[in-house]
C-alpha cells in the first residue's frame, strides 16, 4: 500500500479483529482429541463392558471433533467449529460415562442429554455461528435449562420416588419439545425469508439437524414398542448423532462458505491489477461468505445508489433481515454492501472488509459511471450516423425526384426547339448543343446520386449492391457473399457498402492492382467485411480523409476496422459490423 493509501486509510480501521484459533492451534487440538480417543479406547478395553460401546462412542466423538476443527480451520472468523468441538467434548464426556468406572458414570448422568442443547444451539446460530435475536438466545438458553438443571433431579436424587423421578422426566421432556417446536418455528421463518441463494443450503440442514433432535429421545420409545434392546437404541441414536456433524461441515464446506479471507489476503487481491481479477461484488460475497451479498455505487450525480448495470439499487436490500452497510474514502460515500445478516452475524467482518475494499470500491463506481458515460456517447455517435444516413437518402432523393426531373424536362424542351420547323438553323444547332450538354448534367447528376445512396442498396440490399460495385471494375473481381439482407439495420447495410466502394476505389486509383476480392459474411452477431487487393500496398488511414472517415463511421457504429497494407504486399480492409443474432 502506498504512503498515500496509508494516510486515506487509517491502520486502525484496517486492523484485523478476532479471527478466532490460528492453525497452529487447530493442529494442537486435532492432536488432543486424538490423544482423548485413544484414553477413551484404552480405558474401554480393560472394563467389563460390551467392546461397541466404547468403539461407537469414540468414533461419533472423533467426528464431531474433525468436524469443528474443519469447520473453523475454513471459516476462523464463524463459531460453528467452536460449537462442534464443545459437542465433541460433551460426547466424550458421555461416552466415558457408558464405561462403568465410579466418578465417571455420575459424570456422564450430568451431560445425559447436553448433546441436544448443542444442536439446538447449532441450528439456531448457523451459518454465521452466532445467535441473532432474543427469541434464539432465550430459546437456546431453555435447551441448556432442560439439558443441564431439568437433568439434575435424575442424578442427584437417585433414591427419590419413583413419582418424583416421573414427573421430573415428564416436565424435562415438555419443556424440551417446547424448545423444538420454537426452534422449528424460527426455522421456517428464516427459511421463509431466506436469500434462493442460501436456501438450498439451509432447508437440508435445517432438516436434518431437527429431525435428528427428535429422533434422538423418540427412537428409545419406538424401538421399545418394537421389542428392541438398549443397544440397538444406541446404536441408533450415535448413528443419528454423527450425521449431525457431517451436515453442518457440509453447509460449511459445500453451500458456497468458501474458506474466509482475511483482511490482508483482501489487500493482496486489491494490489492485482490484471483483467482477469473478479469484481469487487464476487470477491467480497467469497470472502465474507455470503452468496447474496450484493455492491451498490454512489451516483453523485443521480444522487441514488446504482447496481452493477447502472440501476437504482432494489430497495429490498435495505430491509430485515439485509443488513446495509455503506463504504466510504475518507468522508466521502463511494457505495455499500448489501448482506444478509443471517449469514454474517458479526458486522465488523463486513466493515473491515469495506475499507480494504473502498478503493476499489471506488474505482468500479468510476468505471461505471465512464462506462455510462461512454455508452450515452456511442449511442449519440449512432444516432449521428443514422442522421447523416436520413440525410443523405432525403438528398439523393430531392435530386433524383427534383433536379433530375427539372434537367430531363429542360432536355426535352431544348430537343423541341432545334425540331421546330421555323427554328433558324444556328437556333437549332444552339438547341441541340444545350440538350446535349443538360444530358451530360444529368448523367453526372445520376453518378453523384448514385454516390450519394445508390438506388440497388436502397431496392435490393447490400449484396445485390456490392455486385454492381464489381461488375464495373475494369480489372478482375470476386465477390464472396452470405448476407442475408432482409433483416440487416440500413446504418449497417450502407456502412458496409461505403466501405466496400472506398476500398475498391483505393484499389483502382492508388495500389495498382490487378485483381481484388471482396467478401461478406454473418455470423456470431456480426457483419464482417474484407476488401483485398494485390497492389502496392503502403495504404495508411492518415494519408486520406476516405478510410479515416469511414473508420471513424465503424467506431460509431460499435464495430472495428483494419487495415493490412505492408509495402509491396497488397492492401487488407477488414471490418467487423455489430447486427444482432
Amino acid at each position: 500500500m502506498t504512503q498515500a493509501a496509508r494516510e486515506a486509510v487509517p491502520s486502525s480501521r484496517l486492523r484485523r479483529g478476532r479471527l478466532g484459533p490460528s492453525r497452529g492451534a487447530l493442529v494442537l487440538l486435532g492432536v488432543f482429541a486424538l490423544l482423548l480417543a485413544g484414553v477413551e479406547l484404552s480405558v474401554g478395553a480393560t472394563v467389563p463392558v460390551p467392546s461397541w460401546i466404547p468403539l461407537a462412542f469414540t468414533g461419533v466423538f472423533v467426528v464431531w471433533a474433525a468436524a469443528g476443527i474443519m469447520a473453523w480451520w475454513r471459516r476462523p472468523t464463524n463459531g460453528t467449529g467452536g460449537l462442534l468441538l464443545v459437542g465433541a467434548v460433551f460426547l466424550f464426556v458421555n461416552g466415558a460415562g457408558n464405561l462403568g468406572l465410579p466418578g465417571l458414570v455420575e459424570l456422564g448422568a450430568v451431560f445425559a442429554t447436553s448433546i441436544l442443547a448443542i444442536t439446538v444451539h447449532l441450528l439456531h446460530a448457523f451459518p454465521s455461528g452466532r445467535l441473532r435475536g432474543a427469541f434464539s438466545v432465550t430459546t437456546v438458553a431453555v435447551g441448556y435449562g432442560v439439558a443441564f438443571v431439568l437433568q439434575a433431579p435424575l442424578y442427584l436424587l437417585p433414591s427419590a420416588p419413583s413419582t418424583w423421578r416421573t414427573v421430573a422426566e415428564a416436565t424435562q421432556s415438555a419443556i424440551g419439545l417446547a424448545v423444538m417446536v420454537a426452534t422449528v418455528v424460527i426455522l421456517v421463518r428464516r427459511l421463509r425469508s431466506a436469500d434462493p441463494k442460501n436456501l438450498r443450503v439451509l432447508l437440508p440442514l435445517y432438516l436434518y439437524g431437527s429431525l435428528a433432535v427428535l429422533a434422538i429421545p423418540v427412537s428409545a420409545s419406538v424401538i421399545g414398542l418394537l421389542g428392541g434392546d438398549l443397544a440397538v437404541v444406541g446404536g441408533v441414536q450415535l448413528v443419528v448423532l454423527a450425521g449431525i456433524p457431517v451436515a453442518f461441515l457440509a453447509g460449511v464446506l459445500f453451500g458456497g462458505y468458501t474458506h474466509t479471507v482475511e483482511a490482508d489476503a483482501l489487500s493482496a487481491w486489491l494490489g492485482v491489477a490484471t483483467p482477469a481479477r473478479t469484481a469487487v461484488g464476487p470477491a467480497l460475497a467469497r470472502a465474507l461468505g455470503d452468496d447474496s451479498l450484493r455492491v451498490a455505487y454512489w451516483s453523485e450525480e443521480r444522487g441514488e445508489f446504482l447496481d452493477e448495470r447502472g440501476a437504482p439499487a432494489d430497495a429490498r436490500d435495505r430491509r430485515a433481515p439485509r443488513q446495509w452497510e455503506e463504504v466510504r474514502v475518507e468522508s466521502r460515500l463511494v457505495g455499500a454492501i448489501s448482506y444478509d445478516g443471517r449469514m454474517i452475524a458479526d458486522p465488523e467482518a463486513v466493515r473491515r472488509a469495506a475499507q480494504v475494499f473502498a478503493i476499489a470500491l471506488d474505482r468500479e463506481r468510476l468505471t461505471a459511471a465512464l462506462m455510462a458515460s461512454n455508452e450515452a456517447l456511442l449511442r449519440s455517435r449512432l444516432r449521428l450516423v443514422e442522421t447523416a444516413d436520413r440525410e443523405r437518402a432525403r438528398i439523393a432523393r430531392d435530386l433524383h425526384d427534383g433536379l433530375q426531373v427539372q434537367l430531363v424536362l429542360l432536355a426535352l424542351e431544348a430537343q423541341q426547339i432545334a425540331n421546330s420547323d421555323d427554328a433558324h438553323p444556328s437556333t437549332a444547332e444552339a438547341a441541340t448543343e444545350l440538350r446535349r450538354r443538360i444530358d451530360d448534367a444529368a448523367a453526372q447528376l445520376r453518378l453523384l446520386v448514385h454516390a450519394v445512396l445508390p438506388s440497388a442498396l436502397v431496392e435490393r440490399g447490400l449484396t445485390a449492391a456490392t455486385e454492381d460495385l464489381v461488375d464495373r471494375l475494369a480489372m478482375p473481381a470476386t465477390l464472396t457473399s452470405d448476407v442475408d439482407d432482409r433483416d440487416l439495420d440500413p446504418a449497417i447495410a450502407h456502412s458496409a457498402y461505403f466501405i466496400v466502394a472506398e476500398a475498391l476505389s483505393n484499389a483502382v486509383k492508388h495500389s495498382g492492382a490487378r485483381s481484388v476480392s471482396v467478401e461478406l459474411r454473418r455470423g456470431s452477431g456480426e457483419l464482417r467485411v474484407r476488401v483485398t487487393d494485390d497492389g502496392g500496398g503502403g495504404a495508411r488511414l492518415e494519408d486520406g480523409t476516405g478510410l479515416k472517415g469511414l473508420a471513424d463511421r465503424v467506431d460509431a457504429l460499435g464495430g472495428s476496422f483494419e487495415l493490412i497494407s505492408p509495402e509491396g504486399g497488397g492492401t487488407e480492409v477488414k471490418v467487423e459490423l455489430p447486427c444482432g443474432s
